[in-house]
């Protein structure tokens, strides 16, 4: 049997009671996450501009935020947008990506197409969540390195994935439908730091449902799209190894949404800078300092394949993908929240002052006379940032798991609080406390209805009446 088949029928013949309770408490954490940021993100211009295309159809797919309804098609792309438009969603290692952006949309969408229920769509964000990890490992690292965006490129597949089981497609369709979606499946990081980024999200949500819609109706395509020379895998490894095996071993025993897990995001930046920006705000709390005080700053990067692709970012899209940027506002302003990362902000000129004394070194080549290049030959911890203060004092900090990953986890009342944070944007106090009720009970509801009302918002003079 084919990998493809072999995964096609995981997707749609697991039971749903087999699923780890565990699993679905992730899922459900993942939703009310991804719903919160695209609610925040549904006033920013990916979501905003890209909502101009999508036709408006009574009775139809909700536009998050928005207070409009669409096709499901346009709902998905619109909704992905939104969800990832400030770069707050969340991230699996495994993936090396996002795994819910591109996924949630594509998911309400088909949930709402097809009237199933919440314990429907958690499930099959379970399943489509296992296709992303997987994908992930199978590809390896070469991928993303590449140039290839896998929040995009494998999140289609996995869309494609949970569409499937929600649309009650067999095996043979849910064949089609991931080699359809891996015709349409496309992404590239030279777009990081502009609209197109978040756009990726969107498209691949977008993806997921068409190809799963199109396979249903008897659109072909080829029923073994992960195998072979010509197949998914050999041609989107970038020239380098391939782990098919890691595509189907252990299919429903080990779980992606468990093992790695999915890490949430408490900075709206890319999660590169996470854990240096623990780093300076614990020093920032053991030895306060002022910006005057700071001679340079380094901090320890990857060279291979960064998404840290700005290094004097002109935008606060670019802030986002910038350890410069990042590390001199949270030096500056005590804090990075979502007012960090616009145009006027990244502007400022104490900022680029600052940027100018934030030195990057990287994890295999240290340049001479770096003192984390001594900390290295010596054998010591390497500390993921230092800082080195004109008065002489060098302060040093390494933070291993940054808070919101797996292994450092935010409680349910922290995630809480940053959906109420984002989803404040757009709703009304009250919507927001019946949505957290509803989602952390997602898996007793039978539909989806009140909770697609709930997103929808309400027209601006009734919000605006209502605070």
């Amino acid at each position: 049997m084919s990998l493809t088949r072999t995964l096609a029928d995981f997707i749609t013949g697991f039971p749903t009671d087999r699923i780890p309770t565990e699993a679905f408490e992730v899922a459900t954490r993942a939703v009310l996450d991804t719903l919160g940021v695209a609610l925040a993100g549904s006033v920013e211009p990916p979501a905003t501009l890209s909502a101009r295309l999508a036709p408006d159809l009574p009775g139809g797919t909700v536009l998050w935020g928005q207070n409009r309804r669409t096709n499901p098609a346009y709902a998905a792309l619109v909704n992905g947008a939104a969800a990832h438009a400030l770069d707050y969603d969340d991230v699996q290692h495994s993936l090396r990506g996002h795994p819910s952006a591109p996924v949630v949309p594509a998911l309400f969408a088909a949930a709402e197409a097809a009237g199933r229920s919440g314990r429907d769509l958690l499930a099959a964000y379970v399943l489509a969540d296992e296709v992303a990890g997987r994908l992930g490992e199978a590809v390896g690292a070469p991928h993303y390195v590449a140039g290839w965006h896998n929040t995009s490129t494998l999140g289609a597949l996995a869309a494609a994935a949970g569409c499937a089981r929600l649309l009650g497609l067999g095996p043979e369709e849910t064949c089609r439908a991931l080699g359809i979606a891996a015709s349409m499946a496309s992404g590239l990081k030279k777009n990081f730091g502009t609209m197109t980024k978040p756009l990726h999200a969107g498209l691949a949500a977008r993806v997921g449902y068409e190809a799963a819609t199109l396979a249903g109706l008897g659109f072909t395509a080829d029923d073994a799209i992960f195998d072979g020379s010509l197949g998914f895998l050999s041609v989107y490894s970038a020239g380098g190894s391939v782990n098919p095996d890691a595509l189907v071993d252990g299919l429903g025993q080990r779980w992606q949404v468990l093992d790695p897990g999915i890490a949430v995001k408490i900075y709206p930046c890319c999660a590169e800078t996470h854990r240096a920006l623990d780093a300076i705000f614990l020093l920032l709390a053991e030895t306060p300092f002022g910006p005057q005080e700071v001679e340079a700053v380094e901090a320890l990067v990857s060279p291979v394949g960064t998404p840290l692709i700005h290094t004097s970012p002109k935008t606060g899209l670019e802030g986002k993908f910038s350890i410069e940027y990042c590390l001199a506002a949270a030096i500056l302003d005590r804090k990075i929240n979502l007012t960090t990362f616009t145009d006027p902000m990244v502007s400022r000129p104490e900022v680029r002052s600052l940027m100018a004394k934030v030195r990057r070194v990287w994890y295999d080549f240290l340049p001479v006379g770096s003192g984390l290049q001594d900390d290295l030959r010596s054998g010591t911890d390497v500390p993921l940032v230092k800082v080195y203060l004109k008065d002489g004092r060098v302060l040093a900090r390494r933070v291993e798991e940054p808070k919101g990953d797996p292994k450092n986890p935010v409680s349910w009342a922290e995630l809480v609080g940053k959906f109420r944070d984002c989803a404040g944007r757009v709703l009304v106090s009250r919507s927001i406390d019946r949505l957290v009720e509803l989602i952390r009970n997602l898996r007793d509801l039978p539909d989806l209805r009140e909770v697609s009302t709930l997103l929808a918002g309400t027209p601006e003079p009734v919000r605006e009446a209502a605070r």
